[in-house]
């Protein structure tokens, strides 16, 4: 891509269109599959709840089914990221003239950080505003623990293969769960593990067992020169995530916070740590001084921090109608059905044991669904009763 133009890097073409449908294919065929084989089991009395709120709250989100919240929050992560994927790839494989590259990565993040809190704040001005006290530590603490799971992963890619990225990251599930369990007391039922279980395990083994890269290497072997220095570091990230899914879902209980309060508070505390790191390091000039240099990567900056501020938009929905759990669970099934998303259009070959781990990863979400309708189910159920004894 040496000397790219403007042209170079339309965010019009199939290269975006492409992911940005596959991602909302993606989402339409695997999440609405799930709950449409569970519907029925929810019986009739939902019917009546889902019509009294509906008349209660208008055309409001609020009045939505769950499953139709799930589509719209499921799909626009999918695409939103789908696209940021393409076009972040865009930009660190840009080359000037002369060859030269982006490599201001904590520039770009305050960037996008920056981007992410403007754009709540427009809603928040023009919109309404929770009446309760916002708690700032605790946002500052999600704000932090988000930004550090980012670089934590990010700087691990330094001593470890990407495989063995990928696959630390494809267990996120696990340290979310664990964390609501030590930080909010949360209770999971069995089969709420079980099904975590599954998911994880699926993912693990698609990562594990994909075809052969360029190299020779397998798409998912650890290769000898990862160190126990940049495991050591995807812990971390780990570690963070968990805390960050702890405090969002704690934050939701204790102050209610809109969906774009939300988003604010929690960017405005990414950016402050971002600025921390991106001064002293220099990358808040370098960052600047290379885009002035080269304005042709303008126009993919500027796509990029907008598919960033609406994916999030679509993450704290997530947040606020569901759980941290089910937001990790939509993040981290992304990248498996985005392969599958790939197979189905252009007829790539999957291997027995990743149609195994297809399965298993279907099988999780099915039993989390299946789940959810039977506690939505015995709620309804009870709320119906208590309404007979008045």
């Amino acid at each position: 891509m040496a000397g790219s133009t403007l042209k170079d890097l339309c965010v019009c073409g199939p290269k975006i269109l492409l992911p940005f449908l596959g991602g909302a294919v993606a989402a339409l065929i695997a999440v609405y599959a799930d709950w449409a084989i569970f519907k029925r089991r929810a019986g009739p009395a939902g019917k009546g709840n889902e019509k009294q709120e509906k008349e209660k709250g208008g055309l409001s989100l609020d009045a939505l089914p769950s499953e139709v919240k799930l589509l719209i929050c499921a799909g626009g992560i999918y695409a939103s990221y789908l696209t940021f994927g393409v076009l972040q790839e865009q930009i660190f494989k840009y080359r000037g003239p002369q060859g030269e590259r982006f490599t201001a990565t904590l520039f770009l993040l305050w960037v996008q950080c920056l981007v992410n809190a403007l754009f709540a704040l427009a809603f928040m001005l023009a919109g309404s505003r929770s009446s309760q006290k916002i708690p700032l530590f605790n946002f500052g603490l999600t704000g932090t623990s988000y930004i550090l799971a980012m670089l934590f992963s990010n700087e691990a890619l330094k001593y470890v293969s990407y495989p063995t990225q990928a696959l630390g990251k494809s267990c996120k599930m696990v340290p979310v769960m664990l964390f609501g369990v030590l930080i909010r007391g949360k209770k999971y039922r069995p089969i709420e593990y079980f099904c975590v279980f599954l998911v994880t395990l699926g993912i693990t083994m698609f990562q594990l067992y994909g075809g052969k890269k360029k190299g020779g290497h397998g798409g998912g072997k650890v290769e000898e020169g990862d160190s126990l220095y940049g495991v050591l570091l995807l812990l971390l990230s780990l570690v963070m995530d968990g805390v960050t899914g702890a405090v969002q879902d704690k934050l939701k209980t204790i102050c209610r916070p809109t969906v774009h309060e939300f988003m604010f508070y929690t960017n405005m505390a990414g950016v402050l740590v971002c600025s921390v790191l991106v001064l002293p390091t220099g990358q808040f000039v370098q960052g600047t001084r290379f885009c002035l240099e080269h304005p042709a990567l303008f126009s993919t900056m500027a796509w990029l921090s907008l598919t960033s501020a609406l994916g999030q938009n679509f993450i704290f929905l997530t947040i606020k109608y569901f759980d941290a759990l089910v937001l990790t669970t939509v993040t981290t099934t992304r990248k498996f059905f985005t392969i599958l998303v790939s197979v189905v259009m252009y007829g790539h070959a999957l291997n027995s044991k990743q149609w195994l781990a297809v399965l298993l990863v279907f099988c999780g979400l099915s039993g989390e669904v299946y789940d959810k309708y039977e506690k939505k189910k015995a709620q309804r159920a009870k709320t119906a009763l208590e309404g007979k004894k008045k």
